[in-house]
């Protein structure tokens, strides 16, 4: 494959531009420039402004441009790398780190996929597309949870994200209904396997505890039960209402493509995740030993 990266200038997003406008997470690129660096609408890219400010963004739009090299960005975005101006940058498509450890990530303010798996199981997945400090704790609410089942078969996905001095969000979050497999090449590998279950830990800003995705009600609601049981009251949860913000039933969301129609997206607010990120963890993997448990097959003696 051609050069990885290449030189661009970010320019302002057109008007016309509607995937753009109001999106932090969004740009535009002309579709030649990202074909050499074998990206294209809806992949994810990395843009660096300097050793200090880089992001990574989805192509939401391509447009050819008079000058190849322009990317295109809202004032959102662009504020994503400290500044409303427009400014030279490198394009690269290279998201997370292939080659570090956790504790380098973390040092240096990387981002970096992680995949436990067999390579055909095809019973569990448990993710978490947004670990490290994007999302704090959800990473290792997915390796525990995996930890727990091991023995009934599971697989783990988990991105992790770090900044120095706070950030990640902003650096490295993108939604989970846009995250690209030609992006990140170990979602790739277990992508199309079709889980009979998967289960997505979150983090979000409101102050409960929200159970969605596509499973059916009986799924979500012993989910629900399970996590009461050990916040004991003092942090709400519900099951999300079809549609509403968080509620993870889109079938783009990448914990619905792992498992189509048997998806959960749990998504926790700070205190549920500081303080009982244990807990529920091992509520929700009582929940799926059972169920593993009653689909296995029985010994003949």
């Amino acid at each position: 494959m051609p050069g990885r990266t290449y030189s661009a200038r970010v320019e302002r997003a057109f008007s016309v531009q509607s995937t753009l406008a109001g999106h932090g997470e969004h740009c535009s690129a002309d579709p030649t420039s990202l074909a050499a660096i074998g990206r294209a609408r809806g992949h994810q890219i990395r843009v660096r402004r300097s050793d200090r400010a880089y992001a990574i963004y989805t192509v939401s739009d391509v447009r050819a441009e008079s000058t190849d090299h322009v990317v295109r960005m809202a004032l959102a975005a662009r504020e994503r790398l400290g500044t409303t101006d427009e400014f030279d940058t490198i394009v690269d498509a290279r998201v997370a780190n292939p080659t570090i450890t956790d504790a380098e990530a973390e040092a240096c303010g990387e981002l970096v996929e992680r995949l436990d798996d067999d390579g055909a199981q095809h019973r569990l997945v448990v993710i978490a597309p947004h670990g490290g400090m994007i999302e704090p704790y959800t990473d290792a609410q997915a390796e525990r949870l995996a930890s727990r089942l091991a023995d009934h078969g599971v697989s783990s996905w988990r991105c992790k994200g770090w900044r120095p001095g706070g950030g990640a969000y902003a650096r490295w979050h993108i939604t989970s209904t846009e995250l690209h497999e030609a992006s990140f090449p170990l979602l790739a590998r277990i992508i199309d396997r079709r889980f009979t279950y998967a289960v997505a830990f979150h983090g979000f800003e409101e102050a409960d505890v929200l159970i969605g995705g596509t499973a059916p009600l009986a799924v979500k609601q012993e989910i629900k039960e399970a996590i009461e049981a050990v916040l004991g009251g003092g942090i709400a949860v519900r099951i999300a209402q079809h549609n509403e913000r968080y509620a993870g039933d889109d079938p783009r969301n990448v914990v619905n493509r792992l498992a189509p129609d048997n998806g959960v997206q749990i998504e926790q607010a700070w205190d549920a995740r500081r303080t009982y990120w244990q807990a529920i963890t091992d509520a929700v993997a009582s929940v799926y030993a059972r169920r593993l448990a009653s689909s296995e097959p029985r010994s003949a003696g």
